[in-house]
């Protein structure tokens, strides 16, 4: 009987160790399935507090990593991977005519013209730089610092990415894609009263050069008639150096538009009139001159009196196409004069830009004479 009840005696406290350590197990498991549940729930807010993820799932295969704005002000970006397709693509897209026409943008490369774009006012797509110092020379808006990584537009790519899609020999690491910008037709103020009016010209170097030239002579306004080339292809932009941003500027005009407009018409053009040599008298050379189809009066530039009529109106053509024929029917109806700079050693012409310049700051120094000497009131008013 003794060994019966010690035999109970065990087996119960057998039975409450097992039941006492099944509670214990469970509660243990219980606790880890909480601390699990914690463990998954802050992974999973560290993973949607992760900026990349705040990126459009498509585009993360091209970023490398993502930059918050800092402390001193410099905005968010992301980091480019060497394999990113989205500069190469926005490359592609900006440099194909119909896609640039069909989104409006433009392509401007360099720290000057990016910075005279921003001053005007011209909003920024993407901004895609090599080195932080290069992006920190700028000075950008408040608007574009302050946006966030999921809405940046600025790009830090490897410089041979953006070398590649360079339009120059040596990239300065900076590029943009701008929306087209609306030229402001207001008046300016303190310009002269001079309009160039180009046509024929069709090389990008060679009109931008003329914008550069006719801004830096504060002229009033530039019209470019059908025929020249797109006022914002890269090459005219950058031989431009900011011009299209400081110039009232009316382009793809038909000559129909201009037949309410007045004023002393000069055209640039050193054309020969029918039935001339093309003999140079000095030098005994063959020179290639086009005939001028229409025979107007002619003077050299120096002999005009650019403020007899104002405004002026100056009409420059390219150098290998010259003046259309509408041009001159156009100045044979305004009692126009052709403008001739007299040349040496059997030179047939000058670049269009230097040509330009010569007669514009001659127009200037007049106008600006006109105004010292104190006389003819009325033609000072016209001046300014």
């Amino acid at each position: 009987m003794k060994a019966i009840s010690s035999s109970f005696t065990v087996n119960l406290r057998r039975a409450v160790f097992n039941t006492t350590a099944i509670r214990a197990f469970a509660s243990d498991v219980k606790r880890l399935d909480v601390k699990d549940s914690d463990i998954q729930r802050s992974h999973k807010k560290r993973s949607n507090e992760d900026p990349l993820n705040s990126i459009k799932p498509h585009m993360r295969s091209g970023i490398l990593s993502v930059v918050e704005k800092d402390s001193s002000g410099f905005p968010s970006y992301l980091i480019l991977k060497e394999t990113s397709p989205l500069l190469s693509q926005a490359m592609i897209d900006i440099k194909n005519k119909k896609r640039r026409q069909q989104n409006s943008s433009i392509l401007l490369e360099g720290k000057r013209l990016i910075q005279d774009a921003l001053n005007a006012g011209v909003k920024p797509k993407q901004i895609f730089f090599s080195q932080k110092r290069v992006l920190e020379n700028l000075c950008l808006p408040e608007e574009l610092r302050d946006l966030p990584a999921k809405s940046t537009i600025f790009y830090k790519a490897p410089y041979k990415m953006i070398q590649l899609f360079s339009e120059t020999e040596t990239s300065q690491g900076i590029m943009g894609i701008f929306e087209t910008p609306t030229i402001d037709h207001r008046a300016r103020k303190n310009t002269f009263p001079i309009t160039v009016i180009c046509d024929n010209i069709r090389e990008p170097g060679n009109l931008g050069a003329v914008l550069r030239t006719v801004t830096a002579v504060g002229a009033s306004q530039v019209i470019l008639m059908k025929g020249c080339t797109h006022l914002w292809g890269d090459k005219v932009l950058r031989a431009g150096c900011g011009a299209h941003f400081r110039m009232k500027i009316i382009s793809d005009v038909s000559w129909n538009f201009l037949e309410n407009i007045k004023g002393q018409v000069c055209l640039a053009d050193n054309n020969y009139v029918s039935n001339n040599s093309n003999i140079d008298e000095d030098t005994n050379v063959n020179v290639f001159r086009k005939t001028a189809p229409i025979e107007l009066p002619i003077a050299p530039y120096y002999e005009i009196d650019y403020c007899k009529t104002t405004p002026l109106i100056l009409i420059i053509g390219g150098e290998t196409h010259g003046l259309s024929d509408e041009c001159y029917e156009f100045a044979k109806s305004r009692k126009g004069i052709r403008v001739n700079i007299p040349l040496e050693n059997g030179i047939e012409s000058l670049n269009s830009a230097t040509a330009v310049g010569i007669l514009c700051f001659e127009a200037k120094k007049q106008m600006l004479n006109l105004v010292k000497s104190g006389d003819e009131v009325d033609k000072i008013e016209q001046v300014y």
